[in-house]
């Protein structure tokens, strides 16, 4: 590897709308990403035996935790498309909310999201949880600043491969 390959801007997280197409790339790549994944256990407690049996259930989706995404709108607007700072928390506000025009029962959920960020993770998810927090404002009180913190969970429409990668 080059020294001026190791020095480039790494590969941007990108969340893609399942149901809409509509991706945004982010201007940071989150700080960190914390993965959990439960499994879950039945603790059987037979008679005259000392100790509980443990049996397999199940286990969970993966899910990801506190993913924070920073909007800056000074740095955006160093960025040739200049993208409107809004305009991802109206994105991540989407994801929350079924389409407008979900006609039937399947339809009738928040969007899946597929989460892309380049040798870290793609998955496909739903959010579970979002926070907008606005923290810098200008004088005509249009948002410089926020940030975005969001917790997903994996969709499974099929059974995982042992041994898979995100």
């Amino acid at each position: 590897m080059a020294l001026a390959d190791s020095m480039g801007r790494p590969a941007r997280c990108s969340l893609v709308n399942v149901t809409s197409g509509e991706s945004f790339d982010c201007l940071f790549n989150p700080p960190q990403l914390e993965e959990r994944i439960e499994v879950r256990w039945s603790r059987l407690s037979p008679l005259g035996l000392g100790h509980q049996v443990l049996q397999y259930e199940s286990t969970g989706s993966r899910t990801f935790g506190g993913v924070e995404f920073y909007v800056d709108r000074f740095f955006a607007s160093a960025v040739e498309t200049d993208p409107d700072v809004l305009a991802f928390a109206t994105f991540m506000r989407a994801l929350t909310q079924p389409p407008v025009s979900a006609d039937t029962i399947g339809a009738a959920a928040p969007p899946r999201v597929l989460v892309v960020w380049p040798n870290v993770v793609t998955i496909e998810t739903v959010v579970t949880e979002l926070d907008l927090h606005f923290t810098d404002f200008a004088r005509d009180g249009s948002v410089l600043l926020y940030t975005a913190t969001c917790s997903f969970e994996q969709i499974l429409d099929v059974q995982p491969a042992t041994g898979a990668r995100a």
